[in-house]
């Protein structure tokens, strides 16, 4: 994996790459994913077997500048377009997104359909889903963490432990500060002050149905919903799509992590068969993956 800084409107990324496929993939991370390139990197890796992959760090994620900028989903989508440009990367691109991120690779393909040749959601949110959730009071609890200053650095000291836990153990000293910098920072806090508008965004605008897309749904833990309702608003909303497959997981919210190559190999798959045009219509697969 190779970490680039890319110099943006409002700020410098950081954008890690691998693989040197002739089609772009960019890995899209979920709300509050401190460092998307260890989050997505096992992952990253497997789907570099045929793609030139990126995964960027937004503004407050990873080693990117906390750049205190609005987080309205148009904006987002142009800084993930300014980073190709500045790589000279070419479009079409594939666009893998988990969770929220699912939503800045669905706007990213209402806006420029042109530009994206396949759709790929791990446990993705949809903008239905969010009708289910108290989205004010997740803002409250932003805005709690996230101010006086002295609080914000007290709550994380108090669950560094816990919150980079998921990250090596050799690693985590290491980690540390720029955890500490972006825990509940600006950039986190108008990213959850902005999702009732970008939801009401990308949900006005349609689902664009022409493009193929693949959904790799988990049972539902580490959600605030039960297995059955995440698994029924993720289908329905895929079932709007012309060329769909869905492949349903024993695993829970972050199943990537449990099951790397399986997955991968999931996605290559798909997208061998959305580039060469043998996906028909309604494909949908709700094949089980088994917890290893």
């Amino acid at each position: 994996m190779q970490d680039e800084y890319v110099t943006i409107r409002g700020g410098t990324v950081q954008v890690s790459r691998m693989g040197d496929g002739p089609v772009p993939l960019l890995l899209l991370s979920g709300f509050s994913t401190f460092f998307p390139a260890l989050e997505y990197g096992g992952l990253g890796n497997e789907l570099a077997r045929a793609f030139s992959v990126l995964i960027p760090s937004k503004f407050g994620y990873g080693n990117s500048d906390v750049a205190g900028l609005p987080r309205d989903v148009d904006r987002i989508v142009e800084e993930y377009r300014e980073v190709l440009s500045a790589l000279s990367l070419p479009t079409p691109v594939v666009l893998v997104g988990h969770s929220m991120g699912f939503l800045e690779a669905l706007r990213w393909a209402q806006k420029y359909p042109g530009e994206v040749s396949a759709l790929v959601g791990v446990d993705p949110a949809t903008p239905e889903l969010y009708q289910t959730f108290d989205l004010e009071r997740s803002i409250r609890q932003m805005e709690k963490l996230n101010h006086p200053e002295w609080k914000r650095r007290l709550n994380f000291r108090l669950m560094a432990s816990s919150l980079l836990s998921r990250y090596p153990a050799n690693l985590r000293r290491k980690l540390a500060p720029a955890a500490r910098r972006n825990f509940a920072c600006i950039d986190w806090l108008n990213e959850s002050r902005a999702l009732p508008d970008n939801v009401r965004t990308i949900s006005k605008a349609g689902v664009p149905a022409s493009i193929p897309t693949l959904f790799l749904i988990s049972n539902g833990s580490g959600t605030p919903l039960s297995g059955e309702e995440w698994r029924r608003h993720a289908l329905e909303y895929l079932n709007q799509f012309t060329y769909n497959r869905a492949q349903l997981y024993d695993l829970p919210y972050d199943l990537y992590r449990y099951q790397t190559k399986e997955v991968a190999q999931t996605i290559l798959d798909f997208l061998r068969q959305a580039q060469s045009g043998a996906l028909k219509e309604g494909t949908e697969d709700e094949t089980e993956g088994e917890h290893p």
